[in-house]
């Protein structure tokens, strides 16, 4: 059996590491690969056309080059890359962001939250929204 893989795209290098101890400490068994920011991620997935998509797809809204909506428009009109289940995660607790990001197509949106142990409950929380939306 494959192991999962998540993308994380997030500009800020502390969300980062917090993402990565919360993987390690709770989901050891998921690959986790981040992105810098969108740009990145569509680099990325542009010049790795070949390469398996992850099974879930963790993305900031205020980023440089492209942000979040601007990913996740692109993201949602590739024929291919738009079957791929897209969290938000972000610092806004706006209800027009969570609303727009699930006009968009995002399967959920979640706060970002101050510790390992709230993050990690609330990735399995995203997961399991994005599953059952399948």
């Amino acid at each position: 059996m494959k192991e999962p893989a998540i993308f994380l795209v997030d500009d800020d290098d502390d969300d980062v590491y917090l993402a990565r101890l919360t993987f390690s400490a709770h989901f050891p068994e998921w690959t986790l690969t981040s992105f810098e920011d969108g740009q990145a991620l569509i680099d990325h997935l542009a010049t790795h056309p070949e390469s398996p998509l992850p099974d879930l797809l963790i993305l900031d809204l205020n980023m440089p080059r492209l942000t979040g909506y601007e990913t996740l428009t692109i993201l949602k009109r590739h024929s291919k890359w738009k079957k791929v289940p897209v969290v938000i995660l972000s610092t806004s607790s706006n209800i027009d962001d969570q609303t727009r990001s699930e006009a968009m197509g995002a399967c959920a949106f979640l706060v970002k939250p101050p510790s390992v142990d709230q993050l990690a409950r609330l990735i399995s929380e995203g997961k399991t929204t994005c599953d059952s939306g399948r």
